[in-house]
């Protein structure tokens, strides 16, 4: 019986079995299977994932050390990639951009008393500090909704976390104040 194995043995092209090893290897990988994969399933015991799993400097940007860099990855170079754009027009909306608009706009209008120049650059400004400030009020809803969900789920009762009514009368004021006169 060993002489038959030996003989089995002797007949494997070796490269193939590498072949096949490889292959396996691979598939292990690319699925997440094997020894020692890491998984945890929601719900069940305490759930903690690394935070510096893929760069120890919290908050660290462009760092080498990052996984994806390793493999061959680059940043990009955002102000390259739109000069050589073909197909696309390339239009930046940032907030610099959007005030040498408006500051063109003014002095579009021809007006010589500076102080009026000032007036309707404030007011057509002004804009931009109401999207400016709604932009920060919705993650603060998002939050606080969250909040009030998690309340009431550990101490359901009549007790007002927010004062929702008030925000919505708010919010009514506001859109009626927009709003086209007809």
């Amino acid at each position: 019986m060993k002489q038959k194995q030996h003989n089995a043995l002797q007949s494997i092209n070796e490269e193939k079995v590498k072949e096949l090893v490889r292959k396996r290897l691979k598939e292990m990988s690319a699925t997440g299977g094997g020894a020692g994969a890491g998984h945890f399933t929601p719900g069940e015991g305490a759930q903690y994932v690394a935070p510096y799993a893929f760069n120890p400097k919290k908050g660290a940007k462009g760092a080498q050390n990052i996984y994806y860099y390793k493999l061959g990855w680059k940043p990009v170079d955002v102000k390259k990639l739109h000069k050589q754009s073909k197909t696309v027009d390339h239009v930046d909306l940032w907030k610099k951009k959007l005030k040498e608009e408006q500051s063109q706009y003014v002095d579009l209008l021809n007006i010589q008393e500076p102080a009026l120049k000032q007036f309707i650059g404030n007011r057509v400004g002004d804009f931009d500090k109401i999207e400016d400030k709604l932009n920060v009020l919705l993650p603060l809803l998002k939050k606080s909704k969250e909040t009030t969900m998690e309340y009431y789920k550990t101490s359901p009762d009549f007790q007002v976390k927010y004062s929702t009514d008030l925000a919505i009368d708010y919010l009514d004021d506001l859109i009626t104040l927009f709003k086209e006169k007809q």
